[in-house]
């Protein structure tokens, strides 16, 4: 049949690559830049019964790549976190963490089971604790322990990489989280950028829609200061571009929430509010299906989900940020839907223009 004026053949895939899976959407900090600011709704873990039918939709899967233990909540403040990590030890494993529970049992079971270990560390002394509202020595505390287990383990692996939410706020400390990370052994610094979530952040955005040569300058001096000091270095855009791709549908990659729904991406997984580029915009969750009540796969491939990567994956779906009619329109308020009649929509998503990047 046809669809967004293409043919669309909807054959059951029983591969899904790559697996987000939110234990919590609990955290332990209550940092400046967090999604949580513009919540309206109660935290909560996952439940055990749907913990055991993720595990067991898990275990059906074929081919499956690498599992992502993180989401919007802080995986190590789950109260089964070395259990799960037990459960999930033969496959990819990825974790991203605030860092500041590594305590020594949570330590060695890292170590035994995972590949890689994404840590927020978004500046130094200061510039990390007016954002994460927490001193780093804690966080640089652990990942010496870690590194130090791995090397009388005689282990390559996790590997540990940093990562950086740019913003006006603490651009300035960038260069000494490279240090840092060159002191810690880290693999690597991922970069990315401020999402805004509240009024007095929305300013603070490094990127820009037109050309940014300030930011493609600094982006230089960055790459090369990584290279000088063996650390790799993945950096976003600095300005809007033609290009959109999504890796969450280009890598077949599907999002699990703490409530069981199956979600697109990082983006769609919970209701907030963001400012793209100034301009005020409401997310809503948008959810394919609930584990409790069908399997992962039955979700994946039910139509209205193939439709969605579809549509994505081929571009079928306007661009607000760069529309000369964007500031007296009504579609850009929420991401519902578009002038296309996509839902929902992915027209303001700034992950798809790379200006936004994660684990």
């Amino acid at each position: 049949m046809k669809e967004y004026g293409y043919e669309v053949s909807y054959i059951k895939n029983k591969t899904i690559k790559k697996i987000y899976l939110e234990l919590t959407d609990r955290c332990n900090l209550n940092c400046t830049i967090c999604y949580r600011r513009s919540w309206d709704k109660a935290f909560q873990d996952m439940e055990d019964e749907t913990l055991n039918k993720v595990l067991e939709n898990i275990k059906n899967l074929e081919g499956l790549e690498e599992i992502v233990l993180g989401g919007i909540g802080e995986p190590t403040y789950y109260h089964n976190i070395e259990g799960v990590l037990e459960e999930l030890k033969n496959y990819n494993l990825h974790v991203t963490t605030n860092g500041t529970l590594l305590k020594d049992s949570l330590i060695n079971k890292l170590v035994e089971t995972t590949s890689n270990i994404t840590i927020s560390v978004d500046g130094v002394e200061e510039y990390y604790q007016n954002i994460r509202g927490v001193p780093l020595n804690g966080v640089i505390e652990g990942i010496k322990k870690i590194q130090s287990l791995k090397k009388a383990k005689g282990k390559t692996q996790p590997n540990i990489y940093l990562q950086f939410v740019s913003s006006k706020e603490n651009i300035e400390s960038l260069f000494q989280v490279i240090d840092l990370g060159k002191e810690l052994d880290c693999k690597g610094v991922v970069i990315s950028s401020l999402i805004p979530q509240t009024i007095e952040n929305k300013d603070k955005i490094l990127y820009s829609i037109n050309e940014n040569k300030e930011m493609k300058e600094l982006w230089h001096k960055v790459r090369n200061y990584g290279l000088r000091k063996g650390v790799s270095i993945y950096l976003p855009e600095t300005h809007l571009k033609t290009e959109r791709r999504c890796n969450f549908i280009d890598h077949i990659t599907t999002y699990i929430t703490a409530a069981g729904d199956i979600i697109p991406c990082y983006r769609l997984s919970h209701d907030y509010e963001e400012y793209v580029f100034g301009r005020k915009k409401q997310v809503k969750k948008y959810s394919f299906g609930n584990i409790k009540e069908d399997t992962l796969l039955d979700i994946w491939n039910c139509r209205a989900y193939q439709q969605f990567r579809y549509m994505v994956h081929n571009n079928l779906y306007p661009s607000c940020m760069d529309c000369d009619l964007v500031e007296g329109c009504e579609f850009p308020k929420t991401t519902e839907d578009d002038c296309y009649g996509c839902q929902p929509s992915c027209a303001d998503c700034l992950w798809g223009r790379k200006l936004v990047v994660c684990p």
